[in-house]
């Protein structure tokens, strides 16, 4: 067994991530764990597409197990991101998952890990501190940091979104499972983000507004449902959360302090149309545009910095025939099972974390066509036929 470890969000699961399997599988992956969003995505919004239904494709196409990302981790940072990515990876047991896999705008995989350690250097340095000072995003600085003392080509690492993230999987490869060896994949096609189409590829984020403008999707992706979140539909929800917030919820924020809060309460005096207004009028040098979309979206989910403990256990939302060979080979560290209701006897952390994907669940299942409420405790989980 040569097991490979994916962490992804696949909201939806489009040709380029299929391309990531399928060069795994090309590498030498004989089965393939993923660490997948749950129904919070990192862009600070529920999840487009519905998690079991991600998760049932990742399989469909090319991962064996798909193991879920609780959202207040899979709404975080990408350090938090990465990091819980890995130590959910690195729970199956000591060894299990030898190779981590990534897409990247380079695959240098080296010059990653050299930013990634550069990144690692610089974190709290004095040179950082002042660009902070000065009014910059942290990534900015960063940025700016590394160029100044390591050079140009090690910085262009930060200058890309999958490239960033990369260099995050490796600090906490580095960290937390040094036995794990990361692999970059050069991403082909459609750049993140981009409105562009390139052939068969579209970045996730431009398939999902063609599906919200109901143009056709279809060819970028290998299986499409109609289950998806237009989150215009919540958006009073929110707008009402950040026209409300207290200075205590504000600062209680994972990513809350007395600058985002001041922020927050000065744009709570104007009057808006969508919760987009309100976070426009909130924006500064200092605060990127995904971070009070984060914010905003723990607000409304009652995640606060006391949420942000150790992974406390693993939740299994797909897997087949390798996927049971691979949890038969596993020596998990956290408790591992399909069922909510038998995670939730295993600790009180692992029920507080539960209860919060059980809320991002039912955001999400609100902004659907449905529009209905949804019960996690009744979904059956079950081997796929390959």
């Amino acid at each position: 067994m040569k097991a490979a470890g994916i962490i992804a969000e696949f909201d939806p699961f489009h040709n380029g991530h299929r391309y990531l399997l399928q060069q795994a599988r090309a590498l030498g992956a004989t089965h393939i764990a993923v660490v997948m969003s749950g129904s919070a995505v990192q862009r600070g919004m529920p999840s487009f597409c519905d998690k079991f239904i991600r998760a049932e494709t990742a399989v469909r196409y090319g991962a064996d197990l798909v193991i879920e990302m609780p959202a207040p981790y899979s709404s975080s940072n990408a350090e938090v991101f990465a990091r819980t990515g890995i130590t959910a990876l690195s729970a199956l047991g000591e060894g299990v998952i030898q190779t981590l896999f990534f897409g990247s705008e380079t695959d240098d995989t080296e010059l990653i890990i050299k930013a990634a350690k550069a990144s690692a250097e610089l974190k709290d340095s004095p040179r950082v501190r002042s660009l902070l000072a000065e009014g910059m995003s942290y990534p900015a600085a960063v940025c700016k940091a590394c160029e100044a003392e390591y050079g140009s080509e090690t910085a262009s690492v930060y200058k890309n979104p999958n490239s960033t993230l990369a260099l995050e999987y490796c600090k906490a490869v580095s960290e937390l499972a040094p036995y794990i060896k990361p692999t970059a994949v050069l991403r082909k096609g459609a750049a993140h983000n981009s409105s562009e189409v390139s052939g068969q590829t579209a970045s996730a984020s431009m398939i999902r507004e063609l599906v919200l403008r109901g143009e056709g999707a279809g060819s970028f992706m290998p299986r499409t449902a109609d289950d998806f979140c237009n989150a215009k539909k919540l958006d009073s929800i929110f707008l009402y959360r950040l026209m409300t917030a207290a200075r205590t919820e504000l600062l209680s924020l994972p990513d809350g302090d007395e600058a985002s809060c001041d922020r927050f309460l000065k744009a709570a005096n104007g009057v808006y149309t969508s919760s987009e207004d309100f976070l426009s009028a909130c924006k500064a040098k200092n605060f990127t545009a995904a971070r009070l979309r984060r914010m905003a979206l723990h607000l409304v989910l009652g995640i606060t910095k006391e949420d942000m403990i150790p992974l406390p256990y693993l939740r299994v939302l797909a897997f087949n025939k390798r996927g049971t060979e691979l949890l038969k080979a596993a020596k998990p560290k956290l408790p591992l099972n399909t069922s909510l209701a038998a995670i939730e006897k295993s600790s009180d952390a692992a029920r507080r974390i539960i209860e919060i994907e059980r809320n991002a669940s039912q955001l999400r299942s609100l902004g659907t066509k449905a529009g209905c409420t949804i019960n996690e405790y009744t979904r059956q989980i079950k081997p796929l036929d390959e």
